[in-house]
């Protein structure tokens, strides 16, 4: 009697398919692997470019609007020193500072105005820009907020008040239009500080960076703006905001207006060699510099990157930066010159 035999795989059979197995497995790991890095990098490198060029863009949209103050043409008297920036009660110290639109301070190694921008809110070697201008929007007198800080401003060059910068209480804006009956407007003035910071988000919450610990223990240096309004209490502080993250480097280089024409003459210069050169002041050139929010394996920068008068830079370690810069006009000052 015949009987069926059963058959099956042979133990040779099975560790060669296994092994086959592991050598498909290995490869498909391989190039979901490979695969993930480079959308990774490219990921990365897609947020590098849209931080780089938004930091450029913020910074150019107010140096471009600084020194607008309405219908007001003229010049104010070029104060003894540097005024303040930090300033947010003496209206006096305010409104000297509006003599000068754009002010700065040239890769100091500390924060040299640490009423605001505590040492360790500062990166050393990066630059701080002061923008003043008023707001584009009118104000009108019913909607003042008495603690916020207004500018009202006419084209009289005579008016000894013009412009104004007080707090807002309708009393302090008695200033007339050309037709001497309706009042002049009235706007939101404004005092913005930029810098770069070492950390986005401190440890523990505040304002004011800590150290390693900051940003879940990868620091990422950001670029901030302090802004004189009103805090979340109704006071009028100097309120910080970060802007945008991965901002790693900021120098402005100046053009300075020497013969009155509207123009910059020369060379840009990284900060002006006195007092009444910050009033020449008719554009600006933007340097960013941008890395990467998170470090790249294997990757050693050893790049170096132009950032305009102050040179070449090479911040080395694992992170991919690229440079962004603008030359931008700063439109009022300069158009009251050329006209």
């Amino acid at each position: 009697m015949n009987r069926n035999r059963q058959t099956g795989v042979s133990l040779v059979e099975l560790m060669i398919g296994i092994t086959i197995g592991l050598f498909l497995l290995i490869g498909v790991v391989s190039v979901f692997g490979n695969s993930n890095r480079v959308y990774t990098e490219l990921n990365q490198a897609s947020q590098q470019i849209e931080n780089g060029r938004f930091a450029v863009q913020i910074l150019s949209d107010d140096v471009g609007h600084a020194g607008f103050y309405g219908r007001y043409y003229g010049s104010l008297p070029v104060p003894g020193a540097l005024p303040d920036p930090c300033e947010k009660v003496d209206m006096t110290v305010l409104r000297t500072g509006a003599a000068l639109p754009i002010q700065g301070y040239n890769a100091p190694a500390s924060s040299p105005i640490t009423g605001c921008v505590p040492a360790a809110n500062h990166v050393a070697g990066t630059d701080i820009l002061v923008v003043r201008r008023a707001d584009s929007n009118v104000t009108a007198i019913g909607s003042l907020t008495a603690a916020q800080v207004y500018m009202q401003a006419n084209a009289d060059p005579n008016e000894s008040q013009n412009p104004i910068i007080k707090l807002g209480a309708a009393a302090n804006f008695p200033l007339l239009n050309k037709d001497a009956t309706t009042l002049a407007p009235v706007r939101k003035y404004h005092v913005h500080i930029y810098f770069v910071a070492p950390c986005s988000v401190p440890a523990g919450g505040g304002s004011v960076c800590t150290g390693a610990n900051d940003d879940a223990g990868r620091p990422i240096p950001t670029l901030k703006r302090l802004e004189l309004t009103l805090n979340a209490g109704g006071a009028l502080d100097m309120v910080l905001t970060p802007l945008v993250e991965g901002i790693e480097n900021l120098q402005i280089d100046y053009g300075i207006d020497t013969d009155g024409d509207g123009a910059p003459n020369g060379a840009y210069v990284a900060a002006p060699a006195g007092i009444a050169d910050w009033q020449n002041v008719v554009a600006v050139r933007v340097n960013v510099l941008a890395r990467n929010l998170e470090p790249s394996g294997g990757y050693t920068d050893t790049k170096q990157y132009d950032m305009g008068v102050i040179g070449l830079v090479n911040p080395g370690g694992s992170y991919k930066r690229h440079v962004y810069n603008a030359v931008v006009r700063i439109v009022n000052p300069s158009a009251r010159r050329d006209s």
